[in-house]
């Protein structure tokens, strides 16, 4: 089974990993081969934080293509406990923290180092209610940090809209400096499609 879609509309992750063989395609090698990605994977700096690492696919290909890394270079944050079991039967050698993202942000506030890069990929439009208070933490603790988040539109996206309203929003409203931002549209309004922004705290 790998109709995801009902189990993303009601938040309920841990069933979806329970029931879905491969959400979102993600063990398919194409996957990672889109310009978003390509660029997130020349401008990410060791010590990364991956938000929504999944079963570890994306953080194994990262790492192949930065064969110098040590296993602690990337860690993983998955609300998930199914997808982080997955991951460790995979890919023993990788690091992952079964954990909401706002969570993590709180519990290490205060004893938590600094992160080369906080990559948030296609994990965005989950995380919306806490967005601004992630970002509030980051600025207050994790400056000169580069933060990379990878995110799909839809033309006839109906939510999150009062959040950002298309990718131009979203670059409009984006609260850091910005080092690169790679657009990938499918559809002739510029609507539709993956972005990639990225910018130091």
């Amino acid at each position: 089974m790998n109709d995801y879609h009902r189990y993303v509309r009601e938040g309920k992750f841990e069933e979806m990993w329970q029931e879905c063989d491969d959400p979102w395609n993600a063990d398919k090698e194409e996957y990672n081969l889109s310009f978003c990605s390509l660029a997130t994977a020349l401008l990410v700096e060791p010590n990364v934080l991956s938000f929504g690492s999944g079963t570890g696919r994306h953080m194994e290909w990262l790492k192949s293509l930065h064969p110098h890394w040590m296993g602690s270079d990337i860690i993983g944050i998955e609300l998930s406990k199914t997808a982080v079991a997955i991951a460790h039967q995979r890919y023993p050698w990788q690091g992952h923290c079964q954990e909401d993202i706002l969570t993590y942000f709180q519990r290490t506030y205060d004893t938590g180092g600094r992160a080369g890069t906080y990559l948030f990929r296609e994990v965005l439009w989950y995380i919306l209610p806490d967005w601004a208070e992630i970002v509030r933490i980051l600025k207050a603790k994790h400056k000169k940090s580069l933060v990379i988040v990878e995110l799909s539109f839809y033309d006839e996206q109906q939510y999150g809209l009062e959040y950002f309203n298309g990718p131009d929003d979203f670059i409009a409203k984006w609260p850091f400096s910005i080092e690169k931002i790679v657009r990938e549209h499918s559809t002739k309004n510029q609507r539709e499609g993956r972005i990639m922004v990225a910018g130091r705290i």
